[in-house]
C-alpha cells in the first residue's frame, strides 16, 4: 500500500509520464524513431509582421514614399544586395546570411489574401484555403500522420508555450505535446525515488515501471542541464530564445521527436511600430542565431532546419498613428546548414498594388512542399491538398 508521500510523489511523475520518458530517455516501451532523422523547428512571428521593414527594398524610391516616419534610413540597412537588405536590429540575421545559413524569400502569401488573424493563421496552419477545411489539424500534423509508427511513444511534435497547441501540428495520429519550460522537470528530479512494486500486483507494477521512467528521465535532464550550463553565455535573455535553448536541449537528448514549433508574439503593430518592431525583430534574430550556434557546437547542425513565418504582412503605406495595418504577403526565413542560402523569390512591386496591398510573388504551400519532401523526406501531396511545385529550399 502507498503511503501519502509516495502517492504524491507517484502522481506528480505520472502527470510528467506522457511527455518526460518520451522524448528525454528511450523507455521500456521504447521508441521506433531514429535519432538521425531530420528536424523541422517552426518560429510563428505571430501578429503579421511588418514584411517591408523586415526585407528592406531600400533602392526603390518608392519606398520612402509611402513610409515617411517609419522609413529606415539607407546607410544603416544591412545589405544584401544592391537593392535589398535588413533593418540594423536583424544584425544577427546578417551574420547568417553572410555565413550562408539564411535562405529569405519575399513576398509570400496565397491567392484572395485575408487580413483576419484568425482566418490567415488558419489557412497558413492547415495549408487549405477555405474555412470548411478548418477543422483543426494542420499540414505537419497530417503529415506526421503518414510516418507514425506503432509502438513509437516519443511525441512526434513538441509545441514550446503556454497556450493551446498550434493546430500545424495536430493530426488525427499524431501525438503532440505542449511543453512551456523546463522547472516542471527539474521538479520531478527532485522528487524521491518509486520504491519496488509487489511482484503480484499488476497494476502496481504499471505503475511503478511508468513513474520510473519519469522518475530516471526527470533525472537524466536535470544532469544535462547541469552540463550544458554554459547556456547562458549563447543565449540572450529573451522569451523566444528561452524556448529555443529548451528546444535545443531536448534535441541534444535525442528522443525521436521530428518537429518543434515556438511562437513568438507581439507583430500587431497598428501605433508607435518603430521601437516595438526593432525589438522584436532584435529578439528574433538573436535568438535565431543563438539557436544555431547551440546546435552547432552539438554536432547537430546537418538536422536542423528552422522556418519562421508569419500569417500576413502590413500595408505598404504607413498609418497616421505612426503604424502600419493588416496587410498581405511577407517574408518567410529558412535557416540552417543544409538550406539553399541566399534570396531565392522576387520581392514585390511597389508600383504595382492590389488595392494598397503587396502583391504575393510566391504561394507559401510550395515552401511547405520542399520541407516535407526535401527536408523531412514525407510526401507533400496529403498534407498540402494537392500538388505544389516545391521551392528548392534544400541544398
Amino acid at each position: 500500500m502507498l503511503n501519502r508521500r509516495s502517492f504524491l510523489n507517484q502522481s506528480s511523475l505520472l502527470s510528467l509520464s506522457p511527455l518526460i520518458p518520451a522524448f528525454l530517455s528511450q523507455t521500456a516501451q521504447g521508441s521506433a524513431a531514429s535519432k538521425d532523422d531530420r528536424i523541422l523547428v517552426v518560429i510563428q512571428l505571430d501578429g503579421g509582421n511588418d514584411g517591408l521593414n523586415t526585407v528592406v527594398p531600400f533602392a526603390d524610391e518608392n519606398y520612402g514614399k509611402y513610409r515617411d516616419k517609419l522609413r529606415i534610413d539607407k546607410k544603416d540597412i544591412i545589405r544584401l544586395n544592391d537593392s535589398l537588405g535588413l533593418p540594423p536590429a536583424m544584425k544577427a540575421a546578417g551574420e547568417l546570411f553572410d555565413d550562408n545559413q539564411l535562405a529569405i524569400i519575399p513576398g509570400v502569401g496565397y491567392p484572395n489574401p485575408n487580413r483576419s488573424h484568425f482566418r490567415s493563421m488558419a489557412i497558413w496552419h492547415s495549408a487549405r484555403l477555405q474555412s470548411a477545411d478548418h477543422t483543426g489539424q494542420g499540414w505537419l500534423g497530417r503529415a506526421l500522420d503518414q510516418t507514425k509508427q506503432p509502438g513509437n511513444t516519443a511525441p512526434d511534435a513538441v509545441f514550446a508555450g503556454e497556450s493551446a497547441l498550434p493546430a500545424a501540428i495536430i493530426g488525427r495520429r499524431t501525438n503532440a505535446i505542449a511543453l512551456n519550460n523546463e522547472r516542471e522537470l527539474i521538479l520531478a528530479s527532485k522528487l524521491a525515488a518509486p520504491g519496488k512494486p509487489k511482484p503480484d500486483d499488476d497494476l502496481q507494477n504499471f505503475v511503478q515501471s511508468t513513474v520510473s521512467s519519469s522518475y530516471v528521465a526527470a533525472k537524466q535532464f536535470a544532469a544535462s542541464v547541469k552540463t550544458q550550463s554554459n547556456d547562458n553565455t549563447r543565449f540572450p535573455n529573451y522569451r523566444l530564445a528561452r524556448k529555443l535553448r529548451l528546444i535545443a536541449r531536448i534535441i541534444r537528448l535525442g528522443g525521436g521527436t521530428r518537429i518543434f514549433y515556438v511562437s513568438q508574439p507581439g507583430y500587431d503593430t497598428h501605433s508607435a511600430q518603430k521601437y516595438a518592431h526593432e525589438r522584436m525583430l532584435t529578439e528574433f534574430s538573436r535568438s535565431l542565431k543563438a539557436f544555431l550556434v547551440d546546435i552547432r557546437q552539438a554536432g547537430l547542425s546537418d538536422r536542423i532546419m528552422v522556418m519562421a513565418f508569419s500569417e500576413f504582412g502590413r500595408r505598404v503605406q504607413e498609418n497616421a498613428s505612426a503604424g502600419t495595418d493588416h496587410g498581405t504577403s511577407g517574408p518567410v526565413f529558412i535557416a540552417g546548414e543544409s538550406v539553399k542560402s541566399g534570396i531565392l523569390n522576387d520581392c514585390p512591386s511597389l508600383v504595382d498594388l492590389a488595392d494598397g496591398d503587396l502583391k504575393s510573388t510566391i504561394d507559401f504551400r510550395r515552401i511547405y512542399s520542399s520541407l516535407l519532401s526535401d527536408w523531412l523526406n514525407i510526401d507533400a501531396t496529403l498534407p498540402l491538398g494537392g500538388k505544389f511545385k516545391p521551392l528548392k529550399v534544400v541544398t
